[in-house]
């Protein structure tokens, strides 16, 4: 198709030239001043509003972890908190991962470097993920990228000249907090004892305090804020001027990204310089009128755009876009933010939905489903995969044999040509399938997730497609309940309100908040998603695990 490329410009040149040519239009209005700057601060609101979106929800999230009286549900600065046990029935927040243990952290840097420090984990997978305040992955440990072997790093604050101490390895940070997110490899509660030590091992230091006693961290409580809001809801909420005033004394505290000038320079129309105070009473009315238009234009941009960037295939969808990094898309950052901040790589973690089977209905576990890989075409990727089914409401599947997930670490009996059936039911199939079999509920919604660790290129690039799943019994009459809007993260679960995600046990997200989201599966009915994290990742899921937090 590349080839043709020349080609095809070159023709669509010449019918253009061919073309008759169309009428003048007229000449635009010329605006009164004050109109123009009512426009003017539009136009630079509504692109502020989507640059500081991430900040200001990544500093209320951080500020209601680390809060004193979050108690077991938070940690204080510089303390990891970690998720013990794997989701059990009766026991999993919504759209539970079944592979991995998650841990999680807020980086102070303020003071100086904190050093941290990894367990020897002998080759046991685990993906470690360092995000600025801006919601933009700027290093990740682990297997894939630096090995699993023991290691003391000193995350760095802006502008930091000292000396580390010898050997040390260095990662520069963008700003001076840091969210902290890892997954690690769990086989099941008999590899819990071994997976919760090296959890343990995993420690946040201040340079100060290297090679000293351990001492603790002590947060001033923050009277101010709202603990019982979901932060979603306070962003979403936020008046014009409230959002802007947080959002300037913000990049007062953590420096723009280089590329970051053309909107900065759009603020500077409206007084809204980096480094600087911003006093949104001092404006006059036009402008004052054309900020508030601005968020309320951003707001209906970004709802217009859930869902925009799936690819679908085969009956599963995927996320296409860049989610992890974003550069200058502010509305695809802001989106990632929206649904679940904090999103990952989808070289870690690509996360794909099934949304309908091979006859374009949505699963209802009434029927009994096939899903067939044929001979070398399982998922491909350098770790492993697992296939995980859930309730209307998102919830792991009660059954006799206390499976909720199929995946490459099980046995798993293999025809005999290679290829692989797996059998998704509700009642257990013959004795000889059992191995394969993946049980859903009874009836209703289906939610089918399959998750791949380190996935291939082929995956990345869009090349390679889960198979269609297919219903061995008769279309039923009546469609299935559709399932509502569900939006997912790159840590291989749906997104949620980022404080109940990153404080749940079983790491796991809690309940989805019903908007489609970039890098999550949310409300269309054929398109996949990456399992990154953002607005735009648009999936039929569970309508009980629609609503808007």
């Amino acid at each position: 198709m590349r080839r043709l490329a020349p080609l095809a410009l070159s023709l669509a040149a010449s019918t253009f030239a061919l073309a008759p040519r169309a009428p003048a239009h007229a000449a635009p209005a010329v605006l009164s001043p004050a109109a123009a700057a009512t426009e003017a601060a539009q136009q630079a609101a509504m692109e502020g509003y989507l640059y500081f979106y991430p900040l200001v929800t990544m500093d209320l999230t951080r500020r209601q972890f680390t809060h004193a009286a979050q108690g077991s549900l938070g940690a204080a600065p510089n303390v990891f908190l970690h998720g013990r046990a794997l989701p059990q029935v009766g026991a999993a927040t919504p759209w539970a991962n079944p592979d991995m243990l998650r841990s999680t952290a807020w980086v102070d840097l303020t003071a100086g470097p904190v050093v941290l420090s990894t367990p020897d984990t002998q080759g046991r997978l685990y993906t470690l993920t360092l995000l600025d305040m801006w919601t933009d992955v700027f290093a990740t440990l682990g297997k894939r990228s630096t090995g699993t072997a023991k290691s003391n790093t000193a995350i760095v604050p802006p502008g930091w000249t000292g000396t580390l101490p010898s050997g040390m390895a260095r990662i520069d940070a963008p700003t001076p907090h840091v969210w902290v997110k890892n997954l690690i490899q769990a086989d099941g509660p008999a590899d819990y004892p071994t997976v919760n030590a090296l959890q343990d091992g995993f420690v946040l230091t201040p340079l100060a305090q290297w090679n000293l006693p351990a001492q603790a961290s002590h947060a001033k409580p923050d009277a101010s804020l709202d603990l019982k809001t979901a932060v979603r809801e306070q962003v979403d909420s936020m008046p014009t001027d409230a959002f802007f005033t947080y959002a300037a004394d913000l990049l007062r505290k953590h420096p723009p990204h280089a590329t970051d000038q053309p909107v900065l320079a759009k603020l500077r129309g409206v007084g809204l310089i980096a480094g600087r105070p911003f006093d949104f009473d001092k404006l006059d009315h036009s402008a004052k009128q054309g900020m508030r238009r601005g968020v309320r234009a951003a707001r209906e941009r970004m709802d217009a755009a859930a869902g925009s960037s799936l690819r679908g295939a085969n009956g599963w969808q995927q996320e296409t876009a860049s989610i992890g990094v974003y550069g200058n898309a502010w509305l695809r950052r802001a989106l990632t933010a929206q649904a679940q901040p904090g999103a990952g790589l989808p070289e870690d973690l690509s996360v794909l939905l099934l949304a309908t089977d091979s006859q374009g209905a949505l699963l209802d576990g009434a029927h009994r489903y096939t899903l067939r890989f044929e001979s070398g075409q399982l998922p491909p990727g350098d770790a492993l995969w697992s296939l995980a089914a859930y309730d209307a409401q998102g919830m792991p599947v009660p059954n006799p044999v206390n499976r909720l997930a199929l995946s490459d670490r099980r046995p798993m009996r293999h025809n005999a040509d290679g290829s692989l059936d797996l059998i998704l039911s509700h009642d257990a199939p013959a004795p000889e399938d059992q191995l394969n079999w993946l049980p859903i509920p009874a009836a209703g919604p289906v939610g089918v997730l399959l998750r791949i660790y380190s996935p291939g290129a082929a995956v990345l690039d869009g090349l390679w497609a889960p198979p269609p799943v297919v219903r061995d019994e008769p279309e039923a009459a009546a469609a299935p309940e559709e399932m509502g809007a569900v939006e997912m993260g790159n840590d291989g679960t749906p997104a949620a309100d980022s404080h109940a995600a990153e404080t749940s046990t079983a790491g796991a997200p809690a309940a989805a908040t019903g908007k489609t989201a970039a890098g999550s599966p949310a409300a269309t009915k054929t398109s996949p998603d990456r399992g990154a994290a953002t607005k735009t990742t648009a999936v039929t899921a569970p309508a009980a695990a629609a609503k808007k937090p």
